[in-house]
């Protein structure tokens, strides 16, 4: 069963262990220079050995420090603006695989891999955001992104995504973080003053990952993380920030920080609240999914998140002091077609993580200017049809992620055709670059639905907790109980190849609940009068 965890937070931590309380640290940030950005991702093993909580895990990690680490290996946070070029060299130091054939929608391959660049709206053409491309141990391959000159600025993320080990991958930490930087028209100038913390929050599941690498081809397993384990036990599970457990963020009394948060899980879903204090704390929503919202910041009192999610908040406390951050869970049930049901449920609220609110030699600041973001025209509001401009064409689709063993389905019926099967290699559909989309969506209660090259627009939301609001943008969307979203919309712009979405479980995208969806016709093409 997925599990909405309240997490009580400024930032985040897990069930049962002690913390260590180590200081919040940041990743290597790898900016762009005079319009390009170059930056090299090694690929290896290692073996994860922490100290609280007690355990060691041999894994894979991008740019690990050494064989052996006290902390999860992250990638680069990668800096860039809108109309830079990005060149990433992914470097395969994995050891061979074992197996020399696999049979689709298995667990297959283990140190095979690539990189996704989610979030950004990028050609899925190699040498860009091809999830098709595949690094094989000992290769390197340099992906080369054309960031648009009108990119919307946001908080974005990548990772591996190779059909058959992104579980396995992802799960045992192949993640970092891309930047997309603020124009100096874009937002006011008061929120790019503010101090800001990078955050990927990641749900470790340590024996879950040794279990996925065990049945790697056919149950011969991966040769590394299947084995050489110590310390691990059933069920265990341990949210991290930024490759560290339970530390401790610091923030300055009066002052605003913005928070940058990734979540990366392979089955969890998360509620995020900040709780009862003494401190005069608030936090309100910048951004969802990299795309800052209407009338920002909004008042917000929990954020939910689903693999994949990004939200971004800001955050002031008024009086020095620290206080505990607690995570209450709650059951959620997928019902047929969820996620392996061997995950237990969490038991008990825990003290998760210390945020500690230190002297400041500024002047308290006052509220932030509310403002809606300047948006390029792919981010054109089109959730309204009575305010499509004239010329647009609307192309109607419905989109289920179905149930299916082991894992779910995509089923998407354009028309008259329906097309309902597993992965096969084979599309689903097309749709046409130049028009605006109107896809009614089910199954998003179930499985995280995650859609590749261009977010889509809510549309007739029914939340009275106002964290889904219509006209927000989302490239991740897992439906809440309680919220009703019967539909999306968006443009699809410039990019002609292929839409890839999948249920963002990683386990069940490696099992066939993956599609892509042909994009006919002249590349560069945009909607007529999107402004």
């Amino acid at each position: 069963m997925p599990r909405f965890l309240l997490v009580v937070v400024a930032a985040l931590a897990t069930l049962g262990a002690t913390a260590d309380a180590a200081a919040l640290t940041e990743q290597t940030v790898i900016s762009s220079s005079s319009g390009v950005l170059s930056a090299t991702i090694v690929v290896d093993e290692y073996t994860l050995t922490m100290a609280s909580p007690a355990i060691t895990i041999r894994t894979r990690g991008y740019n690990p420090s050494g064989t052996t680490m006290s902390q999860m290996a992250k990638g680069p946070t990668l800096r860039f603006k809108a109309g830079d070029k990005v060149n990433v060299t992914l470097q395969n130091d994995l050891g061979a695989n074992s197996a020399s054939s696999y049979t689709i929608n298995t667990l297959h391959y283990p140190s095979t891999t690539n990189l996704h660049s989610h979030g950004l709206h990028i050609d899925a053409d190699a040498p860009q955001d091809n999830v098709f491309t595949k690094v094989e141990p000992g290769a390197a391959y340099t992906y080369s992104y054309s960031i648009v000159a009108d990119h919307a600025a946001g908080t974005h993320w990548y990772h591996a995504h190779v059909h058959g080990n992104t579980a396995l991958q992802v799960g045992g930490g192949m993640t970092g973080v891309m930047i997309v930087d603020d124009a100096a028209d874009e937002v006011p100038a008061d929120l790019q003053a503010i101090a800001e913390k990078v955050m990927l929050i990641e749900v470790f599941e340590p024996s879950t990952v040794r279990a996925l690498a065990a049945a790697m081809d056919s149950n011969a397993g991966d040769g590394w993380t299947a084995t050489g384990d110590a310390g691990l036990t059933a069920g265990d599970r341990y949210v991290l920030v930024n490759g560290q457990y339970a530390p401790t963020l610091s923030i300055e009394a009066g002052q605003w920080t913005r928070l940058r948060m990734v979540f990366s899980s392979l089955e969890d879903t998360v509620s995020l609240t900040l709780g009862a204090n003494s401190l005069g704390c608030e936090w309100k929503l910048l951004a969802k999914d990299g795309i800052y919202v209407a009338s920002a910041p909004r008042a917000l009192t929990a954020a939910y998140m689903a693999p994949g999610s990004r939200v971004d908040v800001v955050v002031k406390c008024t009086s020095q002091g620290t206080f505990s951050i607690e995570e209450t869970p709650a059951a959620n049930d997928a019902g047929p077609g969820g996620p392996p049901k061997r995950r237990r449920n969490l038991l008990a609220t825990s003290s998760m993580l210390t945020v500690s609110v230190t002297a400041s030699t500024q002047t308290a600041a006052g509220a932030l200017t509310t403002f809606t973001a300047k948006k390029p025209s792919y981010l054109g509001d089109v959730y309204d049809e009575t305010k499509h401009p004239a010329g647009a064409t609307l192309e109607t689709k419905s989109m289920t992620l179905a149930k299916a063993d082991g894992a779910c389905q995509v089923r998407l019926v354009s028309g008259a055709a329906t097309v309902d099967k597993v992965w096969d290699n084979t599309a689903h559909g097309s749709m046409t670059v130049g028009t605006i989309q109107k896809w009614a969506i089910s199954g998003q209660d179930k499985h995280p639905w995650h859609l590749h090259i261009n977010s889509f627009q809510l549309s007739g939301v029914t939340d009275s907790s106002g964290f889904y609001v219509s006209g927000d943008w989302h490239d991740v969307f897992f439906q809440p109980a309680g919220v009703s979203v019967p539909a999306v919309y968006f443009s699809v712009d410039n990019h002609q190849s292929k839409a890839v979405m999948h249920c963002h479980f990683l386990e069940h995208e490696d099992k066939g609940c993956m599609a892509y969806v042909d994009i006919s016709g002249t590349e560069g093409t945009r909607v007529p009068g999107m402004v």
